[in-house]
């Protein structure tokens, strides 16, 4: 049985076809548009998957009491278990990092309002509050945010040309079969096991990034480890590969091996390399930090089954870095996150594990 609709009645239903935000007045609405177009109750409810009786109530309600009562959905669903104030609680808990499992969150509901949820309740309830379960971010709470915000200053106000190269510097040492960060999707009982080594092979990198170009310059070492030496090395390397520079500017942290007086007799011959020395617990100013931590990420998603084959990954990553020009050009940018330990307070709320 066909609908006949008034052109303009049926420019109204199309149009509020197009607005609709819900899928079932889509459906109503399509529904209308079909029967008109002369196709059957039957053949409109397979196109839209539902009963040829359920068609028949939504020509019936269209023709009794319009459009517009068509158009309204009486369903109000479930209610919620939780008040705006307790999702507030709740929300305040969650920023304050005080869950670690749903199995706590779940606790915390039963012991504070006395409500009870499954697990994946609690699962939903956290992904519609905005929740998501990820690592906490360290920081080292000795920084100080006023020497870190005068480093900047003075930063900003380094030279920057064709004849001064300026690097950030620093050391890594990814050991063989212990940084193993990487997660995969297993089976349900599924064990997938890799090896671990001993901890006693250790690659150190000593590296140079410059900011300007993303070129990057490295020491790998296999026996040595990173000293004072081998920092005249990095020295050397540089100028060796840009003679045409009159001014090095280097950025680096406090380590030991940078004032050793191998290193001081080596820049009192060179005074076109200058040092300058990150304020002290602030890794979040060296720029190479986010390059080692892009190194572990995908040299470090698989198990190496030998210390060359972990060399080899390491190799792949910061030999080909040209290939990453787009993820470089995300992650290595000069905007500084600063932190200030005074906004911690000194003890983070601890939740009881739930029995």
């Amino acid at each position: 049985m066909s609908l006949a609709l008034t052109a303009d009645l049926r420019t109204e239903i199309a149009n509020s076809r197009q607005c609709a935000r819900d899928a079932k007045i889509y459906q109503r609405l399509s529904a209308l548009l079909w029967l008109n177009d002369g196709m059957t109750q039957g053949q409109v409810a397979d196109h839209l998957g539902v009963t040829s009786r359920q068609v028949r109530k939504w020509v019936r309600l269209f023709r009794e009491q319009g459009l517009e009562a068509l158009c309204t959905l009486n369903y109000l669903g479930g209610q919620p278990k939780l008040t705006d104030a307790q999702v507030g609680q709740l929300k305040d808990q969650i920023q304050a990092g005080a869950f670690h499992t749903t199995k706590q969150v779940r606790h915390w509901l039963q012991e504070t309002f006395g409500i009870d949820y499954t697990r994946s309740g609690v699962t939903d309830l956290l992904h519609r509050l905005g929740a998501s379960h990820h690592k906490v971010t360290g920081f080292f709470w000795k920084a100080d945010l006023v020497e870190q915000e005068e480093f900047l200053d003075r930063y900003a106000c380094d030279p920057v040309g064709p004849t001064t190269r300026r690097y950030f510097v620093d050391a890594c040492h990814p050991v063989w079969g212990v940084e193993l960060l990487f997660c995969c999707w297993l089976l349900v009982g599924q064990r997938f096991h890799v090896g671990v080594g001993s901890g006693r092979h250790r690659l150190n990198i000593l590296g140079a990034y410059c900011p300007e170009d993303h070129e990057y310059l490295d020491l790998r070492l296999t026996r040595d480890n990173i000293n004072g030496e081998q920092f005249v090395n990095l020295l050397r390397l540089l100028r060796a590969s840009h003679p045409e520079a009159t001014r090095f500017l280097l950025y680096l942290d406090n380590a030991r091996y940078y004032n050793k007086a191998v290193v001081k007799e080596w820049l009192a011959r060179h005074p076109e390399f200058e040092l300058k020395h990150l304020p002290a617990y602030s890794p979040n100013l060296n720029l190479i930090e986010r390059l080692w931590k892009y190194l572990r990420q995908r040299a470090f998603s698989c198990w190496h089954q030998t210390f060359a084959a972990m060399q080899a990954a390491v190799s792949e990553t910061l030999d080909h870095l040209g290939d990453c020009q787009a993820d470089l050009d995300t992650l290595m940018t000069e905007d500084f996150h600063l932190i200030d330990p005074a906004q911690f307070p000194e003890c983070q709320p601890k939740m009881r594990l739930a029995c």
